[in-house]
């Protein structure tokens, strides 16, 4: 199963603001973005007042009008957010702030192009400005090209050392590389400038799940889920790392209920949960959770064999496609699925050559490949 990165793109977070000379002094301080959304009605109020302060001058309107759009980002109300950062812009064309904060509105409007653009603008105000590298070196890594990406995020940590975001996007840039040792030691250099970033807990216990490491893995997705308790993946991770460690399939099994509730659409929670469910000895819940699944796409013919709809032949056959990186990741899940589907009937010698196959041939950052190489530990 490929997970995919929690957030869409990496957002910046950027609170910056002109000398500020209005007499509202601290609503301009109250209005900057500093992206924790429980404070954003608060905040958006205190900009409203500089905004319309008639004793504010353009770059204190400036500074409220990109905290605002900032603001209003966070809150997924990207149009309003371009509004702002745009008239914040025209009031006072150096707020580099401004540009930052619009081009991660554009970013999730799916506008990298007019995000690059802003990103660009930025750096051409402050070539030293390290969230401005971040920024671009996150949206660079978004379009795919991971050598600039890299080039850009090297540069924000260099003039940024102590910078935990950009710490965190290199060290997941590093473990979407393969280079698991550089993406371990950003994480825990990410999370001691930040202890509290739940996504930084969230891939060092994903990677901590590659090297096979289950224990440390279920720490830091407890972690993860403290700090962001709606984050369904990191509930599904954390059932897997119980349910590979050995002996803890009630507690895998409560995670990926859990992990169905945020998201009832997640064929592979469902999957889990029921090699869960069945290995403790409990009823299969597989036909009912299917209801909510779309059955037409991949890994629907693994629920058909499961639901005893197909057979394991056809299973394989669904799992091949023309591109040659789907065909692998196909491949890889019908090993693993339909070698853990002979284990639950008691037939070990298929399922230990089976889990083999997808212990040989699955990615490294697949979840199916980590559990086949413990399962077949237990197997021996």
């Amino acid at each position: 199963m490929r997970i995919s990165v929690l957030l869409a793109s990496f957002a910046v977070l950027i609170a910056l603001s002109g000398p500020a000379r209005a007499d509202s002094q601290n609503d301009l301080e109250a209005c900057k973005f500093v992206g924790q959304l429980g404070k954003a009605s608060e905040s958006i109020a205190a900009c409203d007042r500089v905004i319309k302060d008639p004793k504010a001058n353009a770059q204190d309107r400036s500074a409220a009008l990109s905290s605002r759009c900032g603001w209003w980002w966070t809150k997924q109300d990207f149009d309003r957010a371009l509004s702002d950062c745009s008239e914040a812009i025209r009031l006072y064309s150096g707020n580099l702030g401004a540009y930052l904060n619009r081009g991660n509105a554009y970013l999730s409007k799916s506008d990298p192009e007019h995000a690059l653009g802003d990103f660009d603008a930025a750096l051409r105000l402050d070539p030293k400005s390290a969230w401005a590298y971040a920024a671009r070196g996150n949206l660079y890594r978004n379009k795919g090209d991971l050598d600039r990406a890299l080039a850009d995020l090297n540069e924000a940590i260099s003039l940024d050392p102590t910078y935990a975001l950009a710490l965190f996007s290199r060290g997941d840039l590093y473990r979407s590389k393969g280079d698991l040792s550089g993406a371990m030691a950003d994480m825990n250099e990410s999370l001691r400038l930040d202890p509290n970033y739940a996504p930084a807990y969230f891939t060092r216990g994903r990677l901590s799940n590659i090297l096979g490491n289950s224990p440390a893995a279920i720490e830091d997705f407890t972690k993860s889920i403290r700090l962001d308790a709606e984050n369904g993946a990191a509930y599904f991770n954390r059932g897997v790392a119980y349910y590979v460690v050995g002996g803890r399939t009630a507690d895998a099994a409560a995670d990926f209920r859990k992990a169905l509730e945020i998201n009832p659409k997640d064929a592979y929670a469902a999957l889990w949960r029921d090699l869960a469910e069945r290995r403790n000895g409990a009823p299969s819940h597989l036909a009912e959770a299917a209801k909510q699944l779309d059955m037409t796409v991949w890994p629907a013919p693994v629920i058909h064999h499961f639901l005893g709809e197909a057979n394991a032949e056809q299973t394989f056959a669904a799992a091949f496609d023309t591109d040659p990186k789907t065909k692998q990741a196909q491949t890889c899940e019908a090993n693993f699925y339909t070698g853990e589907f002979a284990l639950l009937n008691k037939n070990r010698k298929e399922a230990q050559r089976l889990l083999k196959l997808a212990a040989d041939e699955c990615p490294p950052n697949f979840v199916e490949s980590a559990a086949a190489v413990r399962e077949l530990i237990i197997l021996k």
